[in-house]
């Protein structure tokens, strides 16, 4: 064992690989991934074709490597172990929050829009994205659901449709606004509100 390892510190071929994915991350976002080459990658991350190749086997698993990151990110504030803790109402919000801020920030919208702009002529591109984002986020909407009507808090029959009905009364208009490339600039405040009407109108249709 290294002693890099021994202290948790990063090695020095994941240092590259980050440097790598963080290369991949800007320039697929400025350039589409079709117009990215693997040198543009390379000149910018440094390293060579070889490591990069070694370390995502091209440019498909490299894109892929860089969208299941995004996700993990994402979904890792959102502990079951930690839901279960939480008062219903307060651990749905929590949720309905990290959802919908995922929706009006900019940086993960624009990874959307360009999966959804090439998805056309790569649509494995759709695929990957889909696989670790929304229906990963759907599967576990859904296992939260179906663990609290288990316990009697929810009435929920079809646990996958109630994740989607989740889903969109969080999401609303504001995942389409944001795709169309307008700005959503909502206080705190409204946010709240916002969220709280969400979560009211859930709990009226599938409260016990």
């Amino acid at each position: 064992m290294t002693k890099a390892a021994r202290n948790g510190a990063p090695s020095r071929r994941e240092k590259r690989r980050q440097a790598i994915l963080d290369a991949a991350r800007a320039i697929f976002l400025e350039q589409g991934y079709g117009a990215t080459s693997l040198n543009d990658i390379v000149s910018v991350s440094g390293g060579s074709l070889a490591t990069l190749y070694d370390l995502f086997g091209g440019k498909a698993g490299l894109f892929q490597e860089m969208i299941e990151q995004e996700c993990e990110n994402f979904f890792g504030a959102l502990r079951a172990e930690d839901l279960d803790e939480q008062p219903l109402r307060e651990a749905l919000r929590v949720v309905a929050r990290q959802f919908f801020d995922g929706v009006i920030q900019q940086p993960k919208m624009s990874l959307l829009r360009l999966v959804v702009a090439e998805a056309a002529h790569f649509p494995e591109l759709g695929s990957t994205f889909y696989s670790a984002g929304p229906a990963r986020g759907r599967e576990m909407v859904s296992t939260y659901l179906a663990k609290q009507s288990r316990r009697g808090l929810l009435q929920v029959d079809d646990p996958m449709r109630a994740a989607d009905v989740f889903i969109g009364l969080v999401l609303g208009e504001y995942q389409m606004k944001v795709l169309c490339g307008e700005d959503v600039k909502l206080s705190s405040e409204e946010i709240d509100r916002y969220l709280d009407y969400a979560l009211d109108v859930f709990l009226r249709v599938y409260g016990p």
